[in-house]
């Protein structure tokens, strides 16, 4: 599930339409928020943080999502794997690259043995 279909499952639970959500945000129609959850684009941080305000959810929330989301866009969806990355947020980039491609090469080997 990409972030905006994860965006839009949250602004439903929460009640709320897009049009409701884009008013919230300061826009007069809901093309933005339309735009986000079709995945045409993933906001700045600037505005996941109005967004969770508007949702009424921590920020920590939306970044949790935008994370799951770059994994399993990876093909990483083991829970135990984006867990950890979850509990490691200060962790530099380029570590959490290596970690990634490192869990990828490994996979990919698993993967040639069985066949």
């Amino acid at each position: 599930m990409n972030f905006g279909q994860k965006l839009r499952k949250l602004r439903i639970e929460k009640g709320l339409t897009q049009q409701q959500l884009a008013e919230k945000l300061g826009y007069k129609t809901n093309s933005y928020v339309s735009d986000v959850e079709s995945g045409h684009f993933i906001p700045s941080r600037e505005k996941l943080k109005k967004i969770a305000k508007a949702l009424d959810v921590p920020f920590k929330v939306l970044e949790d999502m935008l994370l799951e989301s770059r994994l399993e866009a990876l093909g990483i969806k083991e829970p135990e794997f984006i867990s950890l990355f979850k509990d490691i947020p200060s962790l530099p980039k380029k570590d959490k690259k290596a970690i990634i491609n490192a869990y990828l090469k490994i996979k990919e080997r698993r993967l040639k043995r069985r066949t």
